[in-house]
């Protein structure tokens, strides 16, 4: 068996804002494209292989899904579809992803966005992750010439083709009489435009770099939130999988989420409780009836031997009528 089809739906992508500040509108997402060759690997390492082709693609409201057929001849298929079929492995990814057109126009933007919205756009992968939107995929943007976008120069530009990049800045070439005039040097110019380019990259390391740390303070702020939801019996194991991908990086939304949720109590534990509140009026066949082992009425005669008396009398020395 080379490869098996797992019927399990996926959500690949939607319309909502990543922890990057960007967001891809489902609206604008060229399907046709990634159908040509649906292919993905694992947490987006192309050198490990392909690990997974998707079927069924399709657009349903706002979200693109399908489903994973795993590669069985990959070195990681066997465990792949066992994480996945168990419920581990929950997550797709979008990856090198194409961007053809997007807007900055603030009637487009939802709370807390940064960055630019992709109105045109399709995917040449999509991975199966543990996390989703994590720093491997959504970092990286390409436009349709495969030249890596970088996020802090989409805010200047309408459009992609005329996006600046910063690697191949270059000087405005002004005449030697207006140099003069300036009091500068061609040597001079040439020494500020690199440092120029040096700063522009800089800072677009600095924000990739701002970028990767509120995702990985959301995803452990989430992963804290969900330790401490299952210690205090508010949710189970499973259900800590299951939220942990559909709440990666929205820790203040799953916050809300947990607070409305009331602590789970054993089935046990609440027959428990209730047995305890009905049997302070348990009489002498109560104790019988529910505690053939006689103790808790041994319980009783230790802990309230005035009680047990009263119920003894009433058993075995009733009041002549």
């Amino acid at each position: 068996m080379s490869a098996q089809r797992v019927d399990k739906k996926y959500t690949l992508s939607d319309s909502s804002l990543n922890c990057y500040g960007f967001r891809l509108l489902t609206s604008g997402y060229m399907l046709e494209e990634f159908q040509r060759n649906p292919i993905g690997y694992y947490m987006h390492d192309r050198d490990g292989g392909v690990l997974v082709s998707w079927a069924d693609l399709s657009i349903e409201d706002d979200t693109v899904t399908g489903h994973p057929i795993i590669n069985m001849s990959h070195e990681r298929g066997q465990q792949t579809l066992d994480e996945v079929q168990d419920g581990f492995l929950n997550a797709a990814s979008m990856g090198h992803i194409v961007v053809l057109e997007y807007s900055m126009d603030p009637e487009l933007m939802l709370p807390g966005q940064t960055g630019p919205t992709i109105t045109k756009w399709y995917n040449k992968e999509c991975s199966l992750v543990d996390i989703p939107g994590n720093s491997n995929a959504l970092t990286t943007l390409y436009d349709r010439d495969n030249n890596i976008l970088n996020l802090a120069d989409m805010g200047t530009q309408a459009a992609v083709n005329a996006l600046p990049n910063t690697n191949d800045m270059k000087l405005t070439e002004l005449s030697e009489d207006a140099l003069s005039a300036l009091g500068l040097t061609l040597a001079d110019t040439e020494k500020a435009g690199t440092a120029i380019v040096a700063l522009a990259a800089r800072a677009t390391q600095a924000e990739k770099d701002l970028a990767d740390l509120r995702c990985q303070h959301a995803e452990k702020e989430v992963t804290a939130l969900l330790a401490d939801a299952l210690a205090a019996r508010r949710i189970t194991a499973a259900l800590r999988t299951t939220l942990a991908a559909d709440y990666a990086g929205r820790p203040e939304q799953l916050r809300t989420l947990l607070a409305a949720m009331p602590a789970y109590v054993p089935v046990a534990d609440r027959l428990a409780t209730n047995n305890s509140e009905n049997q302070a009026s348990w009489e002498w066949d109560d104790y019988d009836r529910n505690d053939p082992s006689g103790r808790k009425l041994q319980g009783l005669r230790n802990s309230d031997p005035a009680r047990y008396r009263e119920l003894f009398e009433k058993k075995f020395n009733p009041p002549t009528p």
